[in-house]
């Protein structure tokens, strides 16, 4: 469904105490979207995986030619296969349209 879009991941909150916040946004592309167990698997462009934590909350922008459309979720997964770097995203109260924010996100 979502297959092939550019993802925009940014860290909402921390969940674990001894967590330390992380700004940055972390640029992914959908894999596969499992829409029975609202997951996402994610491609991550970037060469660290313990850059994406595993104790927070993440606003995942998926962008599409015509809107993006935001989600909050969990990352419940990260690992390396043939694929790349992987994170399996876990969706929580689905996506929102955000159109007036199609201009502001960076689609790299």
């Amino acid at each position: 469904m979502y297959e092939g879009n550019i993802v925009n991941l940014q860290m909402e909150k921390i969940i674990a105490a001894d967590e330390i916040f992380d700004d940055k946004t972390h640029h992914c592309q959908v894999f596969k979207y499992e829409i029975e167990d609202d997951d996402i698997y994610l491609q991550l462009k970037e060469e660290d995986l313990k850059a994406i934590s595993l104790n927070a909350k993440y606003r995942c922008y998926i962008l599409s030619k015509t809107e993006t459309l935001l989600c909050m979720g969990v990352v419940k997964e990260r690992y390396q296969c043939e694929h790349g770097n992987m994170l399996k995203f876990h969706i929580q109260n689905g996506f929102y349209s955000t159109p007036e924010i199609n201009e502001s996100i960076n689609r790299k």
